[in-house]
């Protein structure tokens, strides 16, 4: 019998959205009749000239580049922040462990809301920290103070969805600035921005200006969400340079393939498009959301692309309900579910769906 690690052998493992050819198979459809509203991804495929840059699969005997050339340059014009302040990795989920491993440790807590992002739960336990999970307040919003108060001597990181996700909903700039003062400069600040483009909120906008004065706030970006490249793994970090190039000491090198640098690049650049699918998806959320409230079915009020339901007492049982009808949602838990807002077509089949299986749910 192998010997695993204790905390490690207890954690519940990671459970992705199902996916569209697994559920074809299981219930009896092509993949084409297959809706997939589980995993927050894009409905719409790579922007355009992506397809074209990707060429680069000629080079594939040849380790990519370690230092970001060229994507560095190309994110720092676009986001307007000087090319040292960014820290890629393999996705943004890579870099929560990398930043997990570098602070936590035995003896160390780590604090977050619930419920948030899974994975500052997981990546606590691959650091040996403690998770200190803090319930969410009314409205399914962080609750700040009690963030606060969690805070002990032995807190190495704090971790902010905002938006938060699975419910969607944020915490307004002003608020989280007057937190980050109010944390010790011991303690690291981890803002999580994966859905930053999603949001319309005037309240809300980016804490990368905290990042940028503070060496103790890292904040998190991805192109798996709103750039469509979910299969390719690239996520950045801001931050002080001495404070990525202490992260990075658990960094694997070559941490994000040739063809991924070279397609996130290739997605930037192109304001029209990205306004364009920002605006696709306000309208379908928008919409889902008006849904929900005509049938009275409780919710949260999300400014991101997937909204947060309840849909009767049993969460496994009303995503099974879904994805035997050929659409697949998230269970979450006490009857919570989760569903990404997908094209104009995929959302009325969720809507579908859902005048078909509520009653019996």
């Amino acid at each position: 019998m192998l010997r695993i690690r204790p905390d490690i052998a207890s954690i519940r493992p990671y459970v992705p959205g199902r996916h569209i050819d697994e559920v074809a198979r299981e219930i009896g459809m092509r993949p084409d009749e297959i809706v997939k509203l589980a995993s927050n991804e894009s409905p719409e495929g790579p922007f355009p000239g992506v397809v074209e840059a990707v060429a680069v699969l000629t080079e594939s005997n040849r380790y990519p580049d370690n230092d970001f050339h060229h994507l560095r340059r190309v994110v720092s014009g676009a986001i307007e922040v000087p090319p040292d302040h960014l820290w890629f990795g393999n996705g943004s989920v890579s870099l929560l462990s990398h930043l997990a491993l570098t602070i936590g440790g035995p003896g160390s807590t780590a604090v977050y809301a619930w419920p948030s992002f899974v994975m500052y739960r997981i990546v606590s336990r691959w650091a040996m920290s403690e998770p200190v999970e803090v319930p969410l307040a009314d409205g399914f919003v962080h609750d700040l103070d009690a963030l606060r108060g969690a805070i002990r001597d032995d807190t190495s990181v704090v971790y902010l969805a905002n938006p938060n996700n699975p419910t969607g909903t944020l915490v307004a700039a002003a608020a989280i600035n007057e937190f980050i003062d109010s944390v010790p400069e011991e303690v690291l600040i981890v803002v999580d921005e994966a859905y930053h483009h999603f949001v319309d909120d005037m309240s809300y906008a980016t804490a990368i200006p905290q990042a940028l004065a503070r060496p103790n706030v890292v904040v998190l970006r991805t192109f798996s969400k709103v750039y469509a490249l979910a299969a390719h793994r690239v996520g950045f970090g801001i931050a002080q340079p001495g404070t990525i190039s202490e992260l990075m000491k658990s960094q694997a090198p070559f941490s994000v393939s040739q063809v991924a640098q070279v397609a996130a690049a290739a997605s930037l650049g192109n304001p029209d498009e990205l306004a364009r699918r920002v605006a696709a998806n306000a309208a379908g959320r928008l919409r889902m959301l008006g849904v929900l409230t005509e049938r009275d079915i409780q919710h949260a009020d999300s400014q991101t692309n997937f909204v947060y339901c309840k849909l009767g007492p049993d969460s496994a049982a009303a995503a099974a309900a879904f994805t035997n009808r050929g659409v697949i949602i998230r269970p979450m838990s006490g009857g919570w579910v989760r569903v990404t807002i997908g094209t104009e077509a995929e959302n009325q089949r969720f809507v579908a769906v859902l005048d078909e299986v509520v009653p019996n749910l």
